[in-house]
Formats: C-alpha cells, structure tokens, sequence
C-alpha cells in the first residue's frame, strides 16, 4: 500500500512539474506540499490499517485509544510538548554551534524552510495542516503506536525506546535534528507507556508541532517589521 502510494505520488508530481510548466498556477513547493498530504500520509495509514486487519486487532485494543480521563491526557500532553520545545531549542543551538564551529554546513528541514519563506498564506496553511493534524496522527501511529510497540515484545525496553526514536529522528533527514528529534521522540513513547492511551502522544506532537509554527510565524512578522 505505502510503496504504491509512494509510486502514484512520484507520477503525480511528474505531471504535475509538466502542468506548472505549461502555465499551471501553482508553484513546485506547494505542489510538493500537496503530493506529500494526500499521497505519502495516506500510504502510512493504509498500512497500519492493512496490519490491523490481518491480525484482526480494533483500534481500540491496539493503540488504548479512549475518552477515559481525557483532562489528564492532555495535560499531560501539553507539559511533554513544553518540555519538548525547551529540549529540541537547547540542543538545536548547541549542536548548530558545534558544527558550526567545525565547518559542517548546516541546514533546516526543507518543510520548515518552505514555511518560513512562503510566497502566498495557502502553503502555510497546508503546511500548518499537515504538522498539526496529519503528521502527529500519522507519525505516532507509526512510530510509537506500531513500531515501539512491535520492538517492546521483542527486545529489551531501553533499547525499544532507543531505537524506536532514533528511526524517527532518522527519517526526517536532517542532521541538526537527528538528535533533538530522537529525544522528542524519547519523551513521546515514554508518554505512551505512562498512558497506555496514543492520544496523550498524538496530542503532545500536535501541540509541540503548533507551537514551533507560532514561533516561526512571529519571527517572520518581527523580520519583516524590521526591514528597512
């Protein structure tokens, strides 16, 4: 399901490219943006609900998905989306100083460079769209939900923690957040262990997510007033 998701998502922007070519109003980026919500975020969810139907396994029974204590989930959630924000800042300076320092380029994730630097309020509102509702559903349905889940039963807790949050940090391919990332990541599945209940991580991502957006767009507002 995901490989052919993935295979349709590469045709279409194939065509796509040639009908912005041939005077289609929309630009690259936002058709990028575009491919990436329908296509790639649809692939994961058909392949998590594929996994659930082979082993005839409920939502429910899978994830802990529940209203039970709801107000406590997401306080829960929000104070690890505070922590989280505090964490990935930190680290985020010290490792962009550090490589700084040795010479290594460095560079932000594109999806957030395409944010910062968007030409019409539509692509920061796909993107927005994307990061608030999507990828926190998706990701940690993914990630915390199938593949911590999937390691916990078969190695040992720590390094099911470990390695479950490192490939999340590794996919999104950037090397300044490889680290904050995967220590994001760390605080999730820990969050949904102590829970027992994906929302309180999906609610986290989500939180965590709109706040980074917050802050970029008051720092697009502050350069821009301070243009001359």
């Amino acid at each position: 399901m995901l490989l052919l998701c993935l295979w349709i998502g590469g045709i279409a922007g194939f065509w796509l490219q040639r009908a912005i070519d041939d005077g289609l109003p929309l630009d690259k980026k936002t058709g990028v943006i575009l491919i990436n919500i329908v296509f790639l975020n649809l692939g994961w969810f058909g392949v998590i609900w594929m996994l659930l139907k082979e082993h005839q396994i409920q939502w429910k029974e899978a994830f802990g998905f529940s209203t039970h204590r709801l107000g406590v989930i997401l306080v829960h959630g929000f104070l690890t989306a505070i922590l989280g924000c505090c964490m990935v800042f930190i680290l985020g300076n010290l490792l962009k100083h550090g490589l700084e320092v040795m010479g290594i380029e460095v560079a932000t994730q594109e999806i957030v460079d395409t944010f910062q630097n968007a030409e019409h309020v539509y692509q920061r509102v796909l993107i927005g769209i994307t990061a608030v509702v999507l990828a926190p559903c998706i990701e940690e349905l993914l990630f915390r939900g199938v593949i911590f889940t999937a390691m916990r039963q078969h190695l040992p807790r720590v390094i099911a923690l470990l390695g479950s949050s490192f490939i999340f940090g590794l996919v999104h391919a950037n090397k300044l957040s490889l680290i904050p990332l995967t220590c994001l990541a760390l605080l999730f599945a820990r969050l949904y262990e102590k829970t027992g209940n994906l929302w309180a991580p999906i609610f986290a991502h989500a939180a965590f997510n709109s706040i980074n957006l917050g802050f970029m767009l008051l720092s697009s507002e502050l350069n821009s007033s301070n243009m001359p």
